[in-house]
């Protein structure tokens, strides 16, 4: 069964830096980008697997309930996401939790400032615990997205591994100076996504070399969240 409206919603240091920034605006050359005030109702009530289903409808999300070993509000994503269409590797559909599939709708709002249409990723829902321990993995409970590629028709493509740079941003400039203009978008998105409160751990290729080649993108489960994710994007 499809649902979905037809009128159409690592905390570090750098967290609070990106939140600091993101009350003002970006400023890249002479455009300028900020954050984006849809109309919202508000979600409302115990966050419970209705409130999360009523958040994508807002969103104007097509989804189809799913059962996963491990996830608490399973979805299977049938379409875009804020405007974004999200590619695997591997050709499968797209099962996360409700939670990160909410996360992901409001994100695409800042995607498509930057001309972005298209995201590509590797691991999504997997049951595996974290390389070298014994402790499951968030991917396990559908609530990680590993993307590697941004792409539009105005954006052109941006790799992660490839396009990156490291070491950029401090307490009074959280993008830093990137040399590329593919280099500064995916800096800018790095520093909206860890001020907006969409994702409880945002992990990008200054975390570590596991990440060396994308962005890990982990959103609470929908019953520990005190946040209005709607209201992040405006």
């Amino acid at each position: 069964m499809l649902h979905g409206s037809t009128i159409r919603g690592t905390v570090t240091l750098a967290a609070v830096m990106a939140s600091t920034w993101l009350a003002g605006s970006i400023a890249s050359g002479t455009d300028q980008l900020v954050k984006i005030a849809p109309a919202h109702a508000g979600i409302g009530g115990p966050r419970n697997a209705a409130s999360c289903f009523r958040a994508l409808e807002e969103l104007g999300v097509r989804y189809q309930r799913v059962e996963r070993p491990g996830i608490a509000i399973a979805v299977r994503v049938r379409g875009d996401l804020g405007g974004v269409t999200y590619r695997g590797y591997r050709k499968k559909p797209l099962v996360l939790d409700c939670s990160l599939v909410v996360s992901l709708a409001v994100a695409g709002r800042y995607m498509a400032q930057h001309g972005i249409e298209r995201a590509t990723y590797s691991s999504s829902y997997q049951r595996r615990k974290v390389r070298g321990t014994d402790r499951w993995s968030k991917h396990a409970f559908g609530l990680a997205l590993d993307v590697h590629v941004f792409a539009g028709s105005a954006a052109g493509q941006l790799s992660v591994k490839d396009d990156y740079e490291r070491g950029l941003g401090d307490d009074a400039d959280c993008i830093g100076q990137p040399k590329t203009s593919a280099g500064t978008v995916l800096r800018q998105l790095t520093c909206q996504f860890l001020g907006s409160d969409l994702f409880r751990m945002v992990l990008t290729p200054d975390t570590d070399a596991a990440h060396h080649n994308h962005f890990h993108l982990e959103a609470k489960p929908w019953s520990e969240r005190t946040d209005d994710p709607i209201e992040a994007g405006c």
